[in-house]
């Protein structure tokens, strides 16, 4: 078992309470989990994990605590799995997400810029720093959080990449979650990662929202220009 999948262990399923009256329907099960996980990536995201209370997340999810219990063992499991189901959110928007351009090297830019605006948002970049801040204590919980976010972005990225090579330029049917995942992770890279750690170390998102544009289509141009000189294999 990795470090990733023993985070995902460590997210405690629902469990049934014997005697419990007043337990949601199947059909609102979805629909509390969901308000749980959202008020806790609120409370996380203004307090940080120390200052989060199971007390204050009940309060603000308008859920009793036997509630959350029922579902995570402890505020390391709630946090972690609220931190999951927002990389999930973000990563489904993005599978929506329709190439545009009439070239290759705009169409790779147009999925470089949706990469950038789901990620330079003030609640992923507060939730991702309030990660890193817990590396110390928790280290295999952020390890795992951090290798899960990664490789969950990069099957969304190798999706939409597989969608754009359908244009021929990248050798026809190529798919690149699996036959090409050096591309899929450099790309990720060149594109993703410079502004993100600026994010994180405090620069204004509005700020490096207006380098996208530009950031994404010079990289763009590098990277394919490897790709087609076999600097990529």
């Amino acid at each position: 078992m990795d470090r990733t999948d023993r985070i995902e262990a460590a997210l405690v399923p629902p469990q049934k309470i014997p005697g419990r009256i007043g337990r949601p329907p199947l059909e609102r099960a979805g629909e509390v989990e969901e308000r749980i996980l959202a008020a806790a990536r609120r409370v996380f995201l203004e307090h940080g994990f120390e200052g989060a209370s199971m007390d204050l997340i009940a309060q603000t999810a308008r859920s009793g605590k036997p509630t959350i219990y029922s579902r995570y063992s402890n505020k390391q499991a709630l946090f972690a799995a609220a931190v999951e189901h927002g990389i999930d959110i973000k990563n489904a928007r993005l599978r929506g997400f329709k190439p545009e351009g009439s070239t290759l090297e705009q169409r790779l830019a147009s999925i470089g810029a949706a990469m950038l605006r789901e990620t330079l948002t003030p609640e992923f970049i507060g939730i991702y720093r309030v990660v890193l801040g817990e590396a110390r204590r928790f280290p295999e919980l952020v390890d795992g959080l951090s290798q899960m976010a990664r490789r969950r972005g990069q099957e969304t990225l190798a999706e939409l990449l597989t969608e754009v090579a359908q244009c021929g330029e990248f050798g026809g049917q190529a798919r690149f979650d699996d036959r090409h995942p050096a591309a899929t992770r450099i790309f990720a890279d060149l594109i993703l990662l410079p502004l993100m750690m600026r994010a994180l170390s405090g620069e204004s998102l509005e700020a490096l929202y207006q380098e996208i544009e530009a950031h994404v289509a010079e990289r763009s141009v590098f990277f394919l220009a490897a790709w087609r000189n076999g600097g990529i294999a």
